[in-house]
């Protein structure tokens, strides 16, 4: 057996003996932590229902694909790559299945399948970061973080299919 099994509990004891160290109520401190938490977790519901519904809507439209269709001319990148491209700003699970898609379709080992795990490792969910946690403390005015965030996504792009692309498959 692991000792990764392990280490939950482990750290559960020390935790417990920490409180005991310095007098505090454990229990009393964790049902405090949990009420918070999910106050939290209500206040952020509306933003992450609003996003989980407009990624629905864009992967079950066929509007990538139409878009795609106008980038085929210039052939560097594929629809899967593309479809990848915008599921990853805006929610990571949709990115995860559409990456789950890539590995089905390409393979893992393909330059497809590394590329596409190189974006997905390499990038975060900007949109989705910034209407959760901006939402939920009140910041209204995110003009500047949007752009700063899809442009540094964008830059991930680049630098991803370049690295992929000398380093590996040369």
């Amino acid at each position: 057996m692991s000792f990764t099994v392990y280490i939950i509990p482990v750290l559960i004891i020390c935790l417990m003996v920490y409180a005991l160290y310095k007098k505090v109520n454990a229990y009393d401190s964790f049902i405090k932590g949990a009420k918070e938490g999910a106050k939290y977790a209500f206040e952020i519901l509306p933003y992450m229902a609003s996003m989980i519904i407009a990624t629905a809507v864009l992967r079950s439209s066929d509007f990538l694909k139409i878009f795609n269709t106008y980038l085929s001319p210039l052939n560097f990148i594929n629809i899967d790559i593309f479809t990848l491209m915008c599921f990853r700003p805006i929610s990571g699970m949709a990115s995860i299945a559409v990456l789950n898609d890539i590995f089905k379709i390409y393979g893992p080992d393909s330059f497809t399948g590394i590329l596409a795990s190189v974006i997905q490792g390499s990038t975060d969910t900007t949109l989705y970061i910034i209407t959760v946690y901006f939402g939920a403390v009140g910041i209204r005015d995110v003009k500047y973080s949007v752009k700063a965030g899809l442009l540094i996504d964008l830059i991930s792009y680049i630098i991803a299919y370049t690295v992929v692309k000398i380093f590996l498959f040369n």
